[in-house]
C-alpha cells in the first residue's frame, strides 16, 4: 500500500511596502525551504500584483495570490513540479451563455484599470443579453460565428470609433474564452472592420492658453497644478499626475521619476521640472510631505479618477461661454500644446517621443500629425507647377 507524501508548509505571508517600485511577493516555507511567488504563473492562475497601478490594487492582487497558494498547498501542490497529468478527457462543451458567465469573476479579479474592467463587464452583459434575444444562449460556444458577432456589433455602428472600440473589447472577451480551451480560435477576427477617421486635436494658442490658465488658477488650485504639469512636464492627468506622491520628486523638486507601474508606457520615466512648475509645488509645501503622501490630497489617499475631469468640466462651461476655448479643446490640449511647441522649438521628434513617454517613434509621429503638424516638410519641398 502506497502512502502519499505529506508536504509540510507554513502559513503564506504577504511581503510588500508602500513603494510600488519595490516588488511585492507572497512568501512561504515548504519542507523547510523558502519560496517567493511574485505572480500566479507557477499556480496556473492570472495574477500579477506588481503590475498594479496603486497600492490598494496591488494589495488586492496579493491577497488573491495568497489565497490561491494556500488552496493549492492544501491539495498537495509543490513548487517546481508539474501537476499530475489527468487522463485525457473529452473536450467539454458548454453553452455560449455559460462560457461568458464564467468570465465575470475572472474579470473582477484581474489587475487591470477600473475603466477597462467596466468596459469588459458591460459588454459581457450586453453580449449575453444579445445571445438570449437571438435564442443563441443555449447554443454550444463553438457554434458562435463571425456572422453572429457582426449582428451584435451592428448596434454600435453610430460611428467607426464606437464600432471598433466595441469590437476590440469583444475580441478581448473571446480571447479569455479561448484561454479556457473552450474555443480553438477567436471568431471576432472573422468580422469586418470600420475605418476610423482621424480628427485633429486642437492645441491652445499662446494668448489663449494664458487666459485659460489665469481663469483656472483663480478657481481651482489643484486643477491649475495639473495643467502646469501637463504642459511643463508632459505628464498624463489621470494615469500619472493624479497619483503623484512626494516620493516621485527628488529633494530639490527638479525631477519627477515614475516606475513602470506609475505611468501608461510601463517603462521607468524621468522628466525635468521647469522652474514655473517648481515654484507652484513649493507653494503647495510638497517638500514637507511624507514620502507616500499624494501632492493633491496632502494625505495617503488618492482622489477619484474623475477628479480632474469633473473640475475641468466645471471651468470649461465658463471658458466656452466667454469664447476663450473652442468645443474641440479639452484638458488634454495642455499636453497637445506642449508637444507642438517642443517640436517647433527642437524639430526633433525623438526628443518629443521621450518627453511624451511614448513607446515608439511611430506613436509620436501619428500623435504629432493628429495635431496638424507636417513632419520634416516645408513649402520648399512641395512640387512646382511646370511653366
Amino acid at each position: 500500500m502506497r502512502h502519499q507524501r505529506i508536504t509540510m508548509f507554513t502559513e503564506p505571508e504577504i511581503v510588500s511596502t508602500p513603494d510600488l517600485s519595490v516588488r511585492a511577493y507572497v512568501k512561504v516555507y515548504i519542507d523547510g525551504e523558502r519560496h517567493r511567488l511574485y505572480n500566479g504563473k507557477d499556480l496556473g492562475i492570472k495574477c500579477n500584483p506588481n503590475r498594479a497601478r496603486t497600492v490598494s490594487e496591488r494589495n488586492k492582487a496579493l491577497a488573491y495570490l495568497e489565497y490561491q497558494l494556500k488552496k493549492k498547498l492544501e491539495k498537495g501542490w509543490q513548487p517546481n513540479q508539474e501537476p499530475p497529468q489527468a487522463k485525457q478527457a473529452p473536450k467539454v462543451t458548454i453553452s455560449s451563455e455559460q462560457a461568458f458567465s464564467l468570465l465575470i469573476p475572472e474579470i473582477e479579479q484581474e489587475v487591470i484599470s477600473d475603466d477597462y474592467r467596466r468596459d469588459l463587464r458591460l459588454l459581457n452583459g450586453h453580449f449575453i443579453e444579445f445571445l438570449h434575444s437571438k435564442d443563441l444562449a443555449k447554443m454550444p460556444i463553438e457554434g458562435i460565428t463571425g456572422e453572429h458577432i457582426e449582428q451584435f456589433l451592428a448596434r454600435f455602428k453610430s460611428s467607426a470609433t464606437n464600432y471598433m472600440s466595441r469590437r476590440r473589447t469583444l475580441s478581448a472577451l473571446f480571447f479569455r474564452v479561448t484561454g479556457k480551451k473552450l474555443l480553438d480560435k477567436n471568431p471576432t477576427k472573422e468580422t469586418k472592420r470600420m475605418r476610423e477617421l482621424p480628427e485633429i486635436n486642437r492645441p491652445f494658442q499662446k494668448d489663449q492658453m494664458k487666459q485659460v490658465l489665469d481663469y483656472i488658477q483663480s478657481r481651482h488650485e489643484n486643477l491649475y497644478i495639473c495643467c502646469l504639469l501637463m504642459y511643463g512636464c508632459l505628464l498624463r492627468p489621470h494615469e500619472e499626475i493624479r497619483y503623484l506622491t512626494r516620493s516621485a520628486f527628488d529633494e530639490e523638486l527638479t525631477k519627477i521619476s515614475l516606475s513602470g507601474a506609475e505611468n501608461k508606457g510601463k517603462n521607468i520615466r524621468s522628466v525635468l521640472i521647469p522652474e514655473y512648475v517648481r515654484q507652484i509645488l513649493l507653494s503647495k509645501n510638497v517638500p514637507d510631505l511624507q514620502p507616500v503622501y499624494n501632492i493633491f490630497s496632502q494625505s495617503a489617499d488618492t482622489f477619484a479618477k474623475s477628479y480632474f475631469s469633473t473640475a475641468w468640466t466645471r471651468v470649461r462651461e465658463h471658458l466656452l461661454e466667454k469664447s476663450i476655448i473652442t468645443e474641440d479643446q479639452t484638458l488634454y490640449s495642455f499636453r497637445h500644446t506642449a508637444a507642438v511647441n517642443m517640436y517647433l522649438k527642437t524639430k526633433d521628434p525623438y526628443k518629443v517621443q521621450r518627453a511624451l513617454g511614448h513607446s515608439s517613434l511611430l506613436v509620436t509621429l501619428v500623435y504629432l500629425r493628429s495635431l496638424g503638424l507636417v513632419i520634416d516638410s516645408s513649402l520648399d519641398d512641395l512640387p512646382e507647377l511646370p511653366v
